[in-house]
Formats: structure tokens, C-alpha cells, sequence
């Protein structure tokens, strides 16, 4: 009993009391452990998949305990699989986007797939939805957003002409000269003719 009072020691005794409790904080830190080793064998399946590097990380962690945890956290690959193959798509996309766009026809610029017209020479390029202004395709009959049917009237736009339209080709210099002359008559020229020659008497 503690002290004359009617409590006595878990175990029975003093020395067996503090046997349990030691046992108890015992059992939890292995818990704790085994629960990171677990954790880290985990996550380092999902961040690579050479064999070594999953063996060695998880004895960091097996024999180090909380400390080799740290360790693992600074050194482990700062993606997993699934995320780095996202990524990749997602850079392999944007470079395709990228090189499906053609320059700006008139200027060379470099033209992106939402651009309406060129930045640069002020260029139309593409069409846009009256309704919710996306870029179109200018051989699609609906807008693929808001269903808005594009009008038969709409055509995409080109390039104005270079030069002036309104210059006539030069004149003929010869024929227009030729025809400004008055027509010349036979009996005229006979007339001449015979003035000329002398007549006897």
C-alpha cells in the first residue's frame, strides 16, 4: 500500500510499476518505428525504381530510427514516379503546341495557338466566338464551348493586298496615236496627184 493509504502498485510493487510503464513507452517507440521503416519503404517505391536506392534508404531509416528518417527526407527525390511522368507530359505537350504553330505568314513572328492576330504586324489570323470570344477554328460549324453556331457569313480573315489595286496597266502609245489620226481619202490624195503633172496644150 502507498504510504498507509488503501492504493496499491499496479504491479505489486514500485520496481514493478516502473517495469510496466518502461514497457508501455517501450512498445510505443517500436510502433514508431516500425511504422517510419514501413513509411519509407513505401515511399521510396513510389520516387524510384532502382533497388539499391530503395534498400539503402530503408536500412538509413531501419538503423538510424528518427534521426536516418531525417536523413531519408533530405535525400530522397523530391518527385514520385506518377508526378515526374506528369510532368513530363506536360512539358512534352506544350512543346508540341509550341512547334504546331506556324509563324505569323506576313512577319515571321512567333505566333501562339491562342493568338487572333499577329502581335507584332497586327496580322489577323484566327476567328473568335461572338458569344464567348474563344478562338475558333474557321472550319468547325459550332463553337465547341458554347455550342453557338458560327454564322455561314463568317470567314476567316487574310491578308490585306500589298500593294494598291487601283492602278490601270499603261496605254498603248502606237495604237492610241494611230487612232487619233483623221481617216485620209482617195480622192483627195488623186487630187494632189494630178495637180502636180503638167498638162499640154
Amino acid at each position: 500500500m502507498l504510504d498507509g493509504v488503501g492504493i496499491s502498485w499496479p504491479g505489486g510493487s514500485p520496481e514493478n510499476t516502473g517495469l510496466i510503464l518502461a514497457l508501455i513507452v517501450g512498445a510505443y517507440f517500436v510502433v514508431l518505428w516500425l511504422s517510419a521503416v514501413v513509411w519509407t519503404a513505401r515511399d521510396i517505391h513510389q520516387r524510384t525504381p532502382e533497388p539499391m536506392a530503395q534498400l539503402v534508404f530503408t536500412l538509413i531509416v531501419l538503423i538510424f530510427n528518427f534521426p536516418g528518417l531525417v536523413v531519408y527526407r533530405v535525400l530522397r527525390p523530391p518527385l514520385t514516379l506518377q508526378e515526374a511522368e506528369e510532368h513530363r507530359l506536360e512539358s512534352s505537350a506544350l512543346m508540341r503546341e509550341l512547334e504546331q504553330a506556324p509563324p505569323c505568314p506576313r512577319c515571321g513572328y512567333e505566333i501562339a495557338s491562342d493568338y487572333l492576330a499577329c502581335p507584332k504586324c497586327a496580322l489577323p489570323l484566327r476567328l473568335s466566338c461572338d458569344h464567348c470570344e474563344r478562338v475558333l477554328n474557321p472550319d468547325w460549324q459550332i463553337c465547341p464551348w458554347c455550342r453557338k453556331a458560327i454564322e455561314a457569313g463568317q470567314a476567316a480573315p487574310t491578308e490585306p493586298p500589298a500593294g494598291p489595286s487601283d492602278v490601270s496597266p499603261p496605254a498603248n502609245i502606237l495604237t492610241e496615236a494611230r487612232s487619233q489620226q483623221p481617216p485620209s481619202t482617195s480622192s483627195g490624195a488623186s487630187h494632189v496627184q494630178s495637180s502636180r503633172i503638167p498638162t499640154l496644150d
